[in-house]
């Protein structure tokens, strides 16, 4: 069973008392850099039609230009839909656990689509090839399973979930009607998830998200015209589709804020990660 919730989509309502849960002297805004956006290429690839560097600019003239009022408020708005999805879930998890054989049989997995950008590199919105845009929630219970609490750090995709299910309900068959349809991707999660620090995992080095979908529009219908973002556990690597990169360390530099890839010294790095996505893509870039 598949269960949907919209929230925090925007427009950002919920009930008033979600609100009331984070006052807006309580907020603290995530560390900021005002210069974050100058060693980036997001701008020159999209130029004023992401929605979210229009976004940023309204939601800042909305407040006479006060950065910390304005991200506040919008980020109450958000915490308060998160809040009022999170309850709905457990309406869920609560009507699963008063049928102890179905709990104990159902496998359980919560995710998201994508993530946000939360005024970073002064983007307010998602579609951005960046780490708070990228990366989304992931958490799965295993049928006949205690809670373990376990954190496994390889970056996987959202294509791998149906594999993963797959394999556990042990499914036989096709998904396609027909022969001459696309498999699909994607690798089971089960090495991870039974033993996090297993060798057996056939997914790549790390998770690759695509921004723009260029493939399939306009005269360039090349897998390779894409704008890339690839995240394994110490770097992110950003290709656009006229070649500039950009390269973030997140051994050192969580919030992605220094740009290296013009830096020499990753030059064999950046190499290597080009090469990865290569390969996930099927088609050299």
């Amino acid at each position: 069973m598949g269960v949907g919730f919209v929230r925090p989509h925007t427009p950002l309502y919920a009930p008033d008392r979600f609100f009331d849960m984070y006052p807006l002297e309580s907020i603290e805004l995530a560390p900021w850099m005002k210069s974050d956006a100058s060693d980036t290429h997001f701008n020159e690839n999209f130029p004023d039609k992401g929605k979210g560097l229009r976004y940023y600019r309204e939601l800042l003239a909305s407040y006479d230009g006060d950065r910390e009022v304005a991200i506040k408020h919008f980020l109450q708005a958000y915490l308060a839909c998160i809040t009022f999805m999170d309850e709905q879930v457990g309406i869920v998890l609560d009507s699963l656990e008063a049928h102890p054989e179905l709990n104990k049989n159902t496998m359980i997995v919560f995710t998201s689509d994508h993530g946000w950008q939360m005024g970073e590199k002064n983007y307010l919105f998602k579609n951005s090839p960046w780490e708070e845009s990228a990366k989304i929630p992931l958490i799965i219970r295993k049928a006949k399973s205690e809670i373990n609490n376990i954190s496994i750090e390889q970056p996987v995709s959202l294509i791998d979930i149906f594999p993963t299910l797959v394999d556990y309900a042990n499914l036989k068959g096709d998904h396609r009607k027909k022969g001459n349809g696309a498999k699909l991707g994607g690798f089971s999660l089960r090495p991870l998830i039974d033993d996090p620090k297993s060798q057996n995992w056939q997914g790549p080095n790390g998770a690759l998200t695509v921004v723009g979908n260029y493939a399939n529009s306009g005269k360039e219908k090349s897998v390779a015209k894409q704008n890339y973002s690839y995240r394994t556990k110490a770097f992110r690597y950003i290709v656009y589709s006229n070649g500039q990169e950009e390269l973030y360390d997140h051994t050192s530099d969580q919030h992605e804020w220094n740009n290296l890839a013009s830096n020499k010294q990753y030059k064999d790095i950046i190499k290597r990660l080009k090469d990865e996505v290569s390969i996930i893509i099927g088609q050299q870039l």
